[in-house]
């Protein structure tokens, strides 16, 4: 429903700049007003390409979960849910099998060799096993370098007891990046993807990956980032101008954002469509 709601925003707030774009007699502001116009639209159909990914991936966990009731949570008839559920989106990485007792029962690709491993102290785990509904984790640092987060599903066996879980896991950045790099192709537009809470899941510098946006010393010289921050943390959409450094850590410019959201399960991703003010 929000997803809808934010649509018809975008299309409202497009058309009100149009048309303050035909009555603004400077170039410079008919040129603003038509970028402002561009941006709303590539962050909507951010928004629904993205949204579409997870959706897929979900789609993909809550499958495999029903199939892992009738199956069984190891061997090669799990083995071969898990490898559907590996096709769900470039962007997957691993999908395994959790039994109720935290230990890993199957696990694709074969390489990750975690069968037979308990994870049962993880948090994202006893989330699943506590609250018996599926859940997206935020973003956490993989041991190979890089982050990823987790879309998990609790394993019901036919009389309805949980009897496990499974866990996709899927790269953030390259999920958001893919959308992103087609959509602002041939713009002067980048775009980052954030948690609610500022911790950068895509960015267009990927040092920016990964890092708090309310504790970075980066960005401690830059008083309207963190205020920004704050507010698209409280904010389900919003809109600011700041500055900062170019894309690559160049000079300071001016610039300007919108942004959105999209999630599953309680957990929120800003998506941000960045322009320069020059």
């Amino acid at each position: 429903m929000k997803s809808h709601v934010w649509t018809i925003a975008l299309v409202l707030v497009a058309a009100s700049l149009l048309c303050a774009g035909c009555m603004t007699p400077t170039e410079d502001g008919a040129s603003d007003d038509a970028a402002r116009v561009e941006m709303l639209s590539l962050l909507g159909e951010m928004q629904g390409t993205v949204t579409g990914s997870l959706t897929a991936i979900d789609r993909a966990a809550a499958e495999t979960a029903a199939g892992l009731g009738s199956t069984g949570l190891s061997g090669p008839e799990a083995e071969a849910l898990l490898d559907g559920a590996l096709a769900a989106d470039p962007s997957v990485s691993t999908a395994i099998v959790v039994a109720r007792n935290g230990t890993v029962t199957a696990a694709r690709p074969a390489a990750l060799g975690l069968v037979g491993s308990n994870l049962g102290e993880q948090a994202v785990v006893q989330r699943v096993f506590e609250r018996k509904v599926p859940v997206m984790s935020d973003l956490f640092p993989l041991a190979e370098g890089g982050y990823a987060a987790t879309i998990e599903c609790p394993v019901f066996s036919p009389d309805e007891e949980m009897i496990g879980m499974v866990s996709v896991s899927f790269l953030p950045d390259r999920l958001v990046g893919e959308h992103a790099e087609s959509a602002i192709t041939g713009t002067p537009y980048t775009v980052m993807a954030a948690q609610a809470g500022g911790l950068v899941l895509y960015d267009a510098d990927p040092e920016e990956i990964g890092k708090e946006t309310l504790n970075e010393s980066l960005y401690a010289d830059f008083p309207e980032i963190l205020e920004t921050a704050r507010s698209f943390s409280g904010n389900w959409s919003g809109h600011a101008t700041y500055s900062f450094y170019d894309t690559g850590f160049g000079e300071v410019v001016d610039k300007e954002m919108y942004w959105t959201t999209v999630g599953l399960h309680g957990t929120e991703w800003r998506l941000v469509v960045i322009r320069p003010l020059v």
